[in-house]
């Protein structure tokens, strides 16, 4: 199914350019980037790259292509909320104003994308312009949008959306035609659809039951959708290494419910290796650029995002 959108739909706003000017260009203090380390239960080294006791901090897949810079979303009990973009090698956070739930970077670097949150708390998709600071909300609707990324090319921004009937689907939007495709039709509850590397593939994950969620493929050229996972447990927010050989995901199995660890499976053989076994929710794993390490967002104490460094052959340092 695709629908052409008037251009009237792509709209920027002057505010948050005035905004940009003024804040974004003036980093944070700088901190010292040797990070706290702990030991996962199952063994593997952890680092905390993210951590603050009074702040829930948070990522998207949000790694630049260099792996030298991450966006970091954050929210406080008091309702306050932002973005910054963190520098891994120096540690400098630089704010940006306008995006409050944090973002993914595209492959030139130049911009981010993510979900907002609007007035009456719906979100909408957006795109900052990092230069200008001018910011384009992408095909919005009344309905709630979430968790954007880009095609390799950044020409094709992939999300999840409620605007058909309530149900969440996989969509996709064309920055040069303008071309809103819905890739999914499952009556219920589908999302965090992630580009494989080539954009041959879409994995996405799918609610088939109570606490039953699954992780999924779709054949780009074909529109075929393959089931990766089959496990009765929550098994989702999956993501590709560089190589497009194993996948990385969270999932519940063998623990509460909506408590999940964070595993790999190989593609080819259905390998699956567990990386994190604590009884906390670990989620929205991925992989860094060269495939070195593992960013994921985690409750444990203390809550934010961490890092599990891998060897060559995909195995945890301990």
């Amino acid at each position: 199914m695709s629908i052409k959108l008037p251009c009237t739909y792509k709209q920027a706003s002057s505010l948050f350019v005035a905004a940009f000017s003024l804040f974004a260009a003036v980093p944070q203090a700088a901190i010292a980037m040797e990070f706290l380390t702990s030991v996962d239960p199952g063994g593997c080294v952890l680092e905390h790259v993210a951590v603050d006791p009074e702040t829930r901090q948070f990522q998207v897949d949000s790694l630049s292509a260099d792996g030298n810079k991450i966006v970091i979303g954050w929210d406080r009990e008091s309702g306050e909320r932002g973005t910054h973009i963190l520098d891994l090698q120096t540690g400098e956070r630089t704010a940006v104003p306008g995006f409050n739930n944090g973002g993914v970077f595209s492959p030139d670097g130049k911009t981010l994308v993510n979900s907002i949150y609007i007035e009456g708390g719906k979100t909408n998709i957006a795109e900052l312009d990092l230069a200008t600071g001018s910011m384009t909300l992408i095909a919005p609707d009344p309905q709630w949008d979430w968790l954007a990324s880009y095609s390799s090319d950044g020409q094709t921004i992939l999300f999840n959306s409620y605007r058909r009937d309530g149900d969440s689907d996989i969509y996709t939007y064309d920055k040069n035609s303008e071309e809103l495709k819905r890739w999914t039709e499952y009556d219920g509850y589908e999302a965090h659809g992630q580009f494989s590397p080539d954009d041959s593939k879409i994995l996405f994950h799918r609610l088939q039951g109570e606490n039953d969620f699954n992780v999924f493929v779709i054949d780009v050229a074909s529109g075929d959708i393959t089931q990766l996972t089959d496990d009765p447990t929550e098994e989702g927010y999956a993501s590709w290494s560089p190589d497009a050989k194993w996948i990385v995901f969270s999932s519940d199995r063998g623990r509460s419910k909506g408590v999940t660890d964070l595993y790999l499976m190989n593609l080819e053989s259905k390998e699956l290796r567990q990386l994190t076994n604590l009884d906390e929710k670990d989620a929205y794993p991925f992989f860094s650029p060269d495939g070195k390490y593992v960013y994921f967002n985690s409750n444990r104490a203390p809550e934010g995002v961490y890092r599990i460094t891998l060897d060559d052959e995909l195995q945890c340092v301990k």
